[in-house]
């Protein structure tokens, strides 16, 4: 029986991963907007102290990305997002301790975090994608679509949910009831997990070894062009989303307008995902990507129009254009990896675009106090660097024979 045909039960739990997504970047992600000053309080620790180890907790989540791949070719993506959420609930519900810790606060804060971050690499985009190719790789770019439509929303609605949360319940409470909800989260991946059949992918990723010397040529390049173009753009994102808020509160003179605009560009993610997977699978899907890469340095040159509808439909291009990005860089990479090896190939194309967005906070801070020019010209460069990394995939041709000669 060939993929395209196989029967209901292979095929992919999208809603599961979607609200997966959703649950693993806005709780152990977005949430710690919100947490951070708590959290601090509790510990007797400066917020900029609890930002650092959230930041070294983002680097580990670099440096595992390698091994989880290898992991979801080799166990399967959903069993690894299974154990993901237990483990970055564990570290949520410690966090929600942390002012009576037994051990050292720090040592204690360190260890939550180190759960965190092992558990977020564990459950992120990167291990649900490797899950939507193992299970049906012939419909894996609508699957990835579907997927990154439910995490397009995951920040709305994690800082409309805690700050609420907060409120009512503190710190402890609010910890544990994120930490139950990521234990939801590892239970209907497992229940997912046990109603799919073994992926064939899974079964033979052991004879499909996976080393540089065996590539051809053009997965050699395939590789570092997405890795490269991974990197600038998401450090790019990191970089400029945290301080929208500042560049429009300096450009217009309103903190209420300048988080109004800052705003805009998330539901737009949404609006760009659902146009790539309305629209967008009649094109090679490096040429949507293409021009969602190219939308992103025309909204950043847009953006320095003084103008508040030139604001606005920057941020809308901003965030259409990062929105189709995701689901490129999650498909494409299928274009040239087969579903065997897939896992090992996502681990190390994400490395370098976790890093970028690891340390893209910090370097946008310190981008923005040398000046706003030196700033945005900056963010412009490595948008255009992005964008050509990106469109020479053009030039190579797709290797998987799944999606050869049609890339859509």
């Amino acid at each position: 029986m060939t993929e395209a045909s196989s029967p209901l039960s292979t095929r992919v739990p999208v809603h599961s991963l979607g609200i997966s997504q959703i649950l693993s970047y806005g709780l152990m992600f977005y949430a710690f907007a919100a947490l951070k000053t708590p959290v601090a309080a509790a510990t007797s620790l400066g917020e900029s102290t609890v930002l650092t180890v959230l930041s070294m907790a983002l680097i580990l989540q670099a440096i595992l990305m390698p091994i989880v791949g290898s992991w979801c070719d080799r166990h399967g993506a959903l069993s690894v997002m299974r154990i993901g959420f237990l483990t970055g609930a564990a570290g949520i519900a410690g966090l929600g301790f942390a002012g009576a810790a037994p051990v050292p606060t720090m040592i204690w804060l360190a260890g939550c975090f180190l759960l965190v971050g092992t558990g977020l690499a564990m459950s992120t985009y990167e291990v649900a994608f490797s899950a939507a190719v193992q299970l049906h790789e012939a419909k894996s770019r609508r699957s990835i679509s579907i997927i990154t439509f439910y995490g397009g929303v995951a920040s709305s609605l994690t800082w409309l949910s805690i700050h609420p949360l907060l409120e009512a319940a503190g710190l402890t409470g609010t910890c544990l009831v994120i930490s139950g909800a990521l234990v939801f989260a590892s239970l209907m991946i497992g229940n997912a997990a046990r109603r799919a059949p073994r992926p064939a992918a899974v079964r033979d990723a052991a004879t499909a070894p996976f080393r540089w010397s065996l590539l051809q040529s053009s997965e050699k390049r395939a590789m570092l062009l997405l890795a490269g173009s991974g990197a600038l753009e998401y450090l790019l994102f990191a970089t400029t989303t945290l301080l929208w808020i500042n560049w429009f509160d300096a450009q217009f003179g309103s903190l209420a307008l300048a988080v109004m605009l800052a705003s805009i560009y998330g539901p737009f993610q949404v609006v760009g995902r659902v146009l790539e997977m309305k629209a967008g699978h009649h094109l090679d899907a490096r040429l949507t990507g293409l021009i969602a890469a190219f939308l992103v340095p025309v909204s950043l040159m847009l953006v320095q129009i003084q103008s508040i509808p030139m604001a606005v439909l920057a941020m809308a291009l901003f965030g259409m254009g990062h929105g189709v990005l995701t689901v490129s860089f999650g498909f494409v990479t299928n274009l040239y990896f087969r579903a065997e090896i897939y896992g090992r190939a996502k681990g190390i194309i994400a490395t370098p675009r976790a890093f970028g967005a690891a340390i893209g906070p910090g370097v946008g801070g310190l981008l923005f106090g040398l000046g706003s020019d030196i700033y945005m010209g900056l963010m412009i460069a490595l948008s255009v660097g992005a964008t050509v990394l990106f469109a020479s995939l053009l030039l190579l041709t797709p290797t998987n024979e799944v999606h050869a000669g049609k890339a859509r």
